[in-house]
């Protein structure tokens, strides 16, 4: 080996500045000093933290789910039933009717059926003196509510839209004797809205059913109107 890599070049030098050259050792850790924490830079903050702390809010939770099955589909309120204030020549026209058939109802039933023909006539004035009260309605994903009473959608058979005393009508044919038919007055405006949430469960009838009765009672109505068409 050459001479030259044997010489110690450090022992060479002086003293002094073998001093300044060699840096100081590094001081033990006894286990008593505490390591300094580390802050995490920022580019690691979230970047939802970050628009929370620059003035933006939290985006809001929507407030309908559409996956909730109790949802509300379509609320109103109207009248109970529909009712057009009748003029003075339809009671005139009913206290008539009563006077007219109540001997033959005496002659045929007797008593029984003379009160029950000045009962029906009372009824037919009381129904049609008195305004109904506005009830609520509403369509959920589980049936109708009318005011206080409930009806599921399966206990529904069919449904059809009419007019009647100057309202729109939403009638529902049940699968109950009584009531066989629900007959909702729908508010002004929400009739296509009505329409369409209740097409949803029930099939639509363009052709309207009646019984006989009806029948009779609308014929009996057009030939023998009980209030003044020309007024």
């Amino acid at each position: 080996m050459p001479k030259v890599f044997e010489t110690d070049l450090l022992s060479a030098l002086p003293q002094s500045e073998v001093s300044a050259t060699t840096p100081p050792p590094a001081p033990l850790l006894t286990g008593t000093e505490s390591i300094p924490k580390l802050e995490a830079p920022g580019i690691l903050e979230s970047p939802h933290d970050m628009l929370l702390e620059s003035g933006h809010q939290r985006p809001s939770q929507p407030e309908e789910d559409h996956n909730d099955p109790l949802r509300t589909l379509v609320t109103w309120k109207a009248l109970s039933r529909p009712f057009k204030k009748k003029d003075r020549s339809f009671y005139t026209t009913v206290a008539i009717l009563v006077i007219l058939f109540s001997p033959i109802a005496l002659f045929l039933g007797g008593m029984p059926l003379f009160f029950a023909l000045a009962a029906l006539g009372f009824v037919v004035y009381v129904f049609n003196m008195v305004a109904p009260e506005d009830v609520d309605y509403k369509f959920s994903t589980q049936g109708v509510t009318i005011a206080d009473h409930f009806y599921h959608w399966q206990e529904l058979d069919s449904f059809w839209m009419s007019q009647k005393d100057g309202h729109s009508v939403l009638n529902i044919l049940t699968q109950f004797r009584f009531p066989g038919v629900l007959m909702l007055t729908v508010e002004p405006g929400k009739e296509e809205e009505v329409k369409r949430v209740c097409a949803r469960f029930l099939p639509f009838r363009e052709i309207v059913p009646k019984t006989l009765v009806e029948k009779w009672a609308e014929g009996l109505q057009k030939h023998f109107p009980l209030e003044n068409p020309h007024k």
